[in-house]
């Protein structure tokens, strides 16, 4: 199986080709995001991964970019992508981020979604799953990290249960609005 990892930086998911602009440890192929094509053949990927890096584009350069992960997958394969939520403060923290995003965005690029409003870009995407990952507070000794770990938990077991409510589909973003959590990470998971 042949992932690929874009936009890695120096934490490069484990054996997958790692794609980044600049050269860094674990980078296996420097190349720009917004220089098309990239040095893969059509439909030659089975995963790809977008960890915390559309945030740092436009939506038109988003479009573009997964309409590139689009040619770059086989058929069934499958789209990672991560991203802050637009409530938690790591969303915030990094002056070069220019989207935001709730739970609910990533339906945006969904086929079978009444908000796919791209269908001329790649919409050849399933959303299969949406999840979250919490890390409620920075704390840096060894025992705070474990109440943070707790904490993170079990409001993260929450958070991912209020996101599959269908008849209260907003309540997992109203939750993250409502506290003050470090880092809120946002996947979703879509099928070619």
């Amino acid at each position: 199986m042949k992932s690929l990892d874009l936009g890695c930086g120096e934490n490069k998911v484990p054996n997958s080709i790692g794609l980044d602009n600049v050269q860094l440890p674990g980078v296996d192929v420097e190349h720009d995001l917004l220089n098309f094509p990239y040095p893969f053949e059509n439909e030659s990927i089975d995963k790809i991964y977008l960890r915390h890096v559309i945030e740092h584009f436009t939506i038109e350069n988003i479009n573009l970019i997964l309409n590139e992960c689009n040619r770059l997958l086989r058929k069934d394969a499958l789209l990672i992508i991560t991203v802050p939520h637009v409530f938690s403060i790591s969303a915030f923290i990094d002056p070069t981020h220019r989207s935001y995003f709730t739970f609910g965005s990533g339906q945006f690029w969904d086929k079978n979604s009444s908000k796919a409003y791209y269908k001329e870009f790649q919409m050849n995407w399933k959303l299969i799953k949406t999840v979250c990952r919490v890390n409620w507070f920075d704390w840096k000794s060894y025992q705070l990290k474990k109440l943070n770990n707790c904490f993170s938990y079990f409001i993260e077991k929450r958070i991912n249960k209020a996101i599959n409510s269908l008849n209260n589909p907003s309540k997992a973003d109203r939750i993250v609005k409502n506290s003050s959590f470090q880092l809120v990470e946002i996947e979703w998971n879509y099928k070619k």
